[in-house]
């Protein structure tokens, strides 16, 4: 059975390591980077957390792009900010279209202290500041099963094989 990682938490928490990481332990797998979907629109462009309509249509492209990966028996890692709604309504969409898939959601996250020290660390264009912070009380106030997270605060970067291989294995993080 195939199965699609939403691998989601506040700007700078390691999303795009764990999920490149996560795709590479797959022989068959895609990697969707949802800020690459999301900037595909060019004319009209709203930030995603400014508009639901296009938070909608991004949601609705990795849905899709999901769909004809597992058809073509791929597991699927996500890399973008999800929130229980929009995990839901992506949960949806994928069980009417696919039979036989597995979707796992986990919020990877990090004391604050250590999130911001790991967003200065990113490139200067690439930094979120304090936006990183209203994520991390986002994600505090709208993720009530505590069951999706994944604390990776004293993690180093050799421990990520651990990592993934919580990831793949916790069944606490089965949606």
């Amino acid at each position: 059975m195939n199965k699609i990682y939403i691998i989601s938490g506040p700007a700078g928490v390691g999303k795009s390591t764990t999920t490149k990481g996560l795709a590479e332990q797959f022989d068959q797998s895609a990697y969707i980077e949802g800020d690459l979907i999301n900037h595909m629109v060019v004319g009209g462009y709203l930030p995603p957390w400014k508009s639901d309509e296009s938070l909608s249509l991004v949601w609705d492209n990795i849905a899709d792009l999901s769909i004809n990966f597992v058809q073509a028996n791929k597991n699927v890692i996500i890399d973008y900010v999800a929130f229980p709604e929009e995990v839901e309504r992506f949960s949806q969409k994928i069980y009417a279209a696919v039979q036989h898939v597995e979707i796992i959601y986990v919020v990877l996250w990090v004391d604050l202290d250590e999130l911001l020290r790991r967003d200065a660390l990113r490139k200067k264009e690439s930094q979120m500041g304090a936006r990183c912070l209203e994520l991390a009380n986002e994600f505090k106030i709208k993720v009530k099963d505590k069951r999706f997270f994944y604390n990776t605060t004293h993690l180093k970067p050799s421990d990520l094989e651990e990592t993934f291989l919580n990831i793949r294995e916790n069944p606490s993080f089965k949606y």
